[in-house]
């Protein structure tokens, strides 16, 4: 059986690219470093690693627990360090009175001064301060060119990691009940929108569950999946409780702000 039969149509030219990295590191026995990738494509680097010899894959994010990281695949002898993964970390200074930032709006700013996703990670935002990491190659450019978001000016500057605690994951809670843990349903519920109307993106293929497509609307969540619509934002699956006293099942759900 190939190797490719485990990944999605969608995956495999990501597979392509992260195998023909993989081998090229086992054949140079040279260090090759990567762009920001999600938990997804770091577990397709992780499980292809069983297809060469001597080589190991190791990723960082800037701080332990990071979600986006930047790989470092080099032979097992060599010694990797944290400079090495070229990550910059960037706080970004505004006035939040009259609007908090959020992860969406700092996300958004970066897009549309042409910025690819890959280019950076993490974006960090709570009440102690908002923070962007990444790549160092592009650190100046997002310094110069981001200095709006949201209608509201901003300043990126550069600072020290070790002055950096980094904020806890923010959720806005929302129950809901659903019939079942079919993924239209409980998309239908969080977004306010029908599951007829839910069908669409999901079939679009524009509906993400733990950083993979998934295009059958009758998939069933479980709890912990993170869950991205394109246009809408993520939420978590936090709790699943009992069936209420209609059958219907009651979850609490986390939208990432």
């Amino acid at each position: 059986m190939s190797i490719f039969n485990h990944f999605s149509k969608e995956e495999r030219p990501f597979v392509e690219r992260a195998l023909e990295m993989l081998t090229q590191v086992e054949r140079k026995q040279a260090m090759r470093l990567t762009d920001f990738v999600d938990p997804r494509q770091l577990m397709i680097f992780q499980s292809l690693s069983s297809q060469v010899s001597d080589v190991k894959v190791s990723p960082y994010g800037g701080y332990e627990g990071a979600e986006r990281v930047r790989i470092i695949i080099h032979p097992e002898y060599l010694p990797v360090e944290p400079e090495d993964y070229r990550i910059t970390l960037l706080a970004i200074k505004a006035d939040q009175r009259f609007h908090v930032l959020e992860h969406r709006d700092v996300m958004g700013a970066m897009l549309g001064v042409g910025m690819k996703r890959e280019k950076f990670g993490n974006m960090l935002t709570d009440s102690a301060g908002s923070y962007a990491i990444v790549a160092e190659e592009v650190a100046d450019f997002v310094c110069a060119q981001v200095t709006q978001i949201h209608r509201t000016s901003v300043q990126f500057e550069r600072v020290a990691w070790e002055a950096f605690t980094p904020p806890a994951p923010k959720f806005a809670e929302k129950t809901i009940t659903v019939p079942s843990p079919r993924m239209d349903a409980i998309i239908g519920e969080v977004h306010n929108m029908s599951r007829a109307k839910a069908l669409v993106p999901i079939r679009a293929g524009k509906v993400k569950i733990n950083w993979k497509v998934i295009e059958d609307p009758s998939y069933q969540l479980q709890l912990g999946d993170m869950v991205s619509l394109a246009g809408y934002g993520r939420f978590k699956i936090l709790e699943v409780a009992g069936p209420t006293r209609s059958g219907r099942l009651r979850m609490i759900v986390g939208l990432v702000t």
